[in-house]
């Protein structure tokens, strides 16, 4: 087994997305169950503080020094199971795992092709794209509790999945646990899913009327090439913010100033608009602010575009971004994006 290796006074700022991000004491990559629970021990007999990182897409850490220990899972075996099941180590590139399923021809991940980050980091957003949930082909998987030092199973009731929330995600969960690997009901022989518009435009627009699953992959990931920013080339952390969840009378009256208001009738009563057709509309879309931006392609996503943004620069803007769509609209979004060391 290899030895495990502490490196000091990494940077955040090379291990995320945005580019963002000041010093770390201490990090280290783990790759099994045995690391995780050596990393974890040697963490608390130094008292450092852990934090857990994945891909370090959706979060925004700041440019202060981390006393602790960043500790990241990069094992990435996926596995079939038959029957439908995926089990994917943590470390596993999420897409990777999408683009598994549908070479298997397992129905239930494909429209969440391109999405960025880690199997491992998944479950904590119920992560979800073009009307599919991650939540919705879960079907358990096993974390390491840090407290308790003992690795736990957790259930789809465990996991409390809500829109863009997980239990990992709660305050008094968060960064208590360290996911080694999830496991994924898919369905097999089973037509793909397609409810947005959007993709439904695509797809119709090329004649394509009886799609397969690789062609909603391939219709997803150009969708999502032309749409948003690649972090590899323009550092964000993906989606800064979530779609609000409004209910019809909401809806009514935005409609009576805004007849073309783009929404998702969920079917429960409330609708799904989407945050970035209210950014765009309060007049974001591709505005800098200091050394942060709006995307001109979406203004779903802000942008670090000469990776020379500071944390609080790309803060401030979204804080403006929030405080003029509520002036605006009456509503208030809520970040997506993990605030870290703030």
């Amino acid at each position: 087994m290899r030895k495990l290796r502490i490196f000091e006074n990494k940077r955040f700022s090379d291990l995320t997305t945005f580019r963002i991000g000041g010093r770390i004491k201490y990090y280290t990559e783990v790759e099994n169950k045995d690391q995780i629970c050596e990393a974890v021990s040697l963490a608390k007999k130094k008292k450092l503080e852990i934090f857990v990182l994945g891909g370090g897409s959706d979060i925004l850490v700041s440019d202060k020094d981390f006393s602790g220990i960043a500790i990241k899972y990069v094992g990435t075996t996926i596995s079939y199971l038959g029957d439908g099941k995926i089990k994917a180590e943590a470390g596993a590139i999420w897409d990777d795992l999408v683009n598994f399923s549908v070479e298997k021809n397992l129905q239930g991940l494909e429209c969440m092709s391109g999405i960025p980050g880690t199997v491992g980091a998944s479950p904590i957003q119920n992560i979800g794209a073009y009307g599919q949930e991650l939540k919705n082909s879960f079907f358990s998987l096993i974390a390491f509790d840090i407290n308790s030092e003992k690795f736990v199973e957790f259930d789809k009731s465990d996991c409390e999945f809500a829109y863009r929330e997980s239990f990992f995600k709660k305050k008094e969960n968060w960064q208590k646990y360290m996911i080694s690997d999830v496991t994924f009901q898919l369905k097999t022989d089973a037509k793909p899913q397609v409810s947005y518009d959007s993709l439904k435009n695509y797809l119709k627009e090329r004649k394509i009327n009886d799609p397969t699953l690789l062609e909603v992959r391939k219709a997803v990931l150009r969708i999502r090439a032309g749409k948003f920013e690649n972090p590899k080339d323009v550092g964000n952390a993906g989606s800064f913010f979530q779609n609000p969840v409004v209910d019809a009378k909401k809806i009514q009256d935005l409609r009576k100033n805004y007849s073309d208001i783009p929404c998702f009738d969920n079917g429960d009563g409330t609708y799904k608009c989407f945050a970035g057709w209210f950014i765009e509309n309060s007049g974001w879309k591709g505005k800098v602010y200091k050394g942060a931006g709006v995307s001109p392609r979406h203004a779903l996503i802000l942008i670090n575009p000469e990776s020379k943004a500071k944390a609080d620069d790309v803060y401030e803007l979204s804080e403006k971004i929030i405080n003029d769509v509520d002036k605006k609209f009456g509503v208030k979004l809520k970040r997506e994006v993990q605030l870290i060391n703030f």
